[in-house]
């Protein structure tokens, strides 16, 4: 009896440091590189693991805010700060009576 108990004793104890190698590991890995890049400003992609630079759209077309629109659209259009219009719900036909 005395053989299993240390036997079991072994597998528990490599069970719990596996598992600890396992969360350090992905703290080493994920969490710890995410909070740096969140905290210096950039943007996390957890895909390729990298931390990107978020630039603005003016600085890749080098048009200034608040130009109008060059396609034809209205400048009045739904924008990314303001929540789309919603249209209001028709109101149902009363359901018909039962005799």
């Amino acid at each position: 009896m005395n053989k299993t108990i240390n036997r079991l004793k072994y597998i528990f104890i490599g069970v719990f440091l596996l598992a600890s190698a396992g969360v350090l590991a992905y703290h080493a890995m994920w969490v710890w590189p995410k909070d740096r890049c969140e905290r210096s400003g950039g943007a996390w992609a957890g895909k390729w693991m990298k931390c990107a630079t978020v630039y603005p759209i003016e600085t890749w077309t080098r048009r200034p805010r608040g130009t109008p629109p060059l396609n034809g659209q209205s400048a009045d259009g739904p924008t990314a700060d303001a929540p789309a219009k919603v249209a209001p719900a028709a109101a149902a036909p009363p359901a018909p009576e039962k005799k």
